[in-house]
């Protein structure tokens, strides 16, 4: 058993390194070009971490690499002592005219944010590229199944009712009745309906935001372009929100801190999506990649959000935090970060105990 999930585990690795690439390149790409366009040097943009296994340099000067360790990347900008930007390196050292630290806070702030915010881009692109192409997949409003005891029961609706509007709001899909009706509390509301190719209204009584039915015929619809900007941003808002508000549950003991997994439970996802076609690989991507600009916003030292509240800091005291607290807040970042990896990847190694 063990042998076996070891092997799932190395057929995992390729699918893995490829989806974590892409969106590692992307994330870095956003520091590498904002810091390009503010006139900062960037020294090094790593795929990787450690030793370098090849590379090469562009007429900027950059040095465009891969390196040994896979999980992750770096942008090393001129003044960087090390890769996370933690650290400077000596005055003597640096051109300050092309210095990352020597920039304005708002530079630099803006060199910050365009990581999370090319994972954000990305994920946007993929959706509208999937709504268009493949189209999203709905829910019918059609009635399959009436729940006992509730308000369509009491209401008399029947199996195979086709919901057309709510208060004269248009339905075209079970997402349409579950968006509509979800906010409803002591409310009577009229549903239109087709049933045995006739339009009946029936009147229902709504307590806490439950018709009562479920749908089961699901479909896909392709969407027009600026039909797809349009539900391509709600859904980034939705995925956003879910995984903010996960990530708080578990925070608060809400939920289960088994639901937190690392790189083995990432790697065992993407084989997963991989093997059915690039449509669940595009999906995966996307939210993966929102994932990664997301996490990347906490307000965690070494992380992007770390950086970003220093500056915020340094904005309205007028000055950048002193050396000492600053090298104790990043080793604290630092201990916070691998203890998270840790229990991670205990959670991951765990089921397969």
């Amino acid at each position: 058993m063990i042998f076996e999930n070891f092997i799932t585990i190395i057929n995992s690795i390729i699918p893995f390194l490829v989806i974590l690439t892409i969106l590692v390149f992307v994330h870095e790409l956003g520091h590498y070009l904002v810091a390009i366009y503010n006139n900062v040097k960037v020294e090094v943009f790593s795929i990787g971490f450690g030793k370098e296994l090849f590379g090469f340099y562009d007429n900027k000067g950059t040095r465009w690499r891969f390196s040994l360790i896979p999980l992750g990347g770096y942008v090393k900008m001129h003044g960087d002592a090390d890769e996370a930007s933690s650290k400077q390196t000596e005055e003597s050292k640096i051109d300050k005219n092309l210095s990352f630290h020597n920039k304005s806070v708002g530079q630099r702030s803006l060199i910050l944010f365009a990581g999370p915010a090319a994972n954000f881009l990305f994920s946007f692109v993929l959706l509208i590229f999937i709504n268009c192409v493949y189209g999203f997949q709905t829910t019918k409003p059609i009635i399959t199944e009436i729940v006992d005891k509730s308000p369509a029961k009491i209401s008399e609706l029947k199996v195979n009712d086709i919901i057309l509007s709510i208060d004269e709001e248009k339905i075209t899909s079970f997402e349409d009745i579950k968006n509509i009706v979800g906010n409803f509390k002591n409310k009577t509301v009229v549903l239109e309906l087709a049933r045995d190719n006739k339009i009946i209204k029936k009147e229902l009584y709504i307590e806490d935001g439950l018709l009562g039915i479920k749908g089961g015929y699901t479909e896909r619809q392709k969407l027009s372009f600026f039909q797809s900007i349009t539900h391509s941003s709600n859904q980034i808002y939705f995925f956003s929100k879910a995984t903010i508000v996960g990530i708080y549950e578990i925070f608060i003991g809400k939920r289960n801190t088994d639901e937190l997994g690392g790189p083995i439970r990432i790697a065992e996802l993407s084989s997963d999506f991989w093997q059915k076609g690039l449509y669940s690989t595009l999906w995966f991507m996307v939210l993966i990649s929102l994932n990664l600009g997301l996490i990347n916003l906490f307000p965690i030292p070494l992380l992007d959000g770390g950086h970003l509240l220093f500056n915020l800091f340094e904005f309205f005291n007028g000055k950048p935090l002193e050396k000492k607290y600053m090298n104790f807040f990043h080793s604290f970042g630092f201990f916070v970060l691998i203890s998270l990896m840790i229990f991670a990847t205990y959670n991951d190694i765990s089921r397969f105990l």
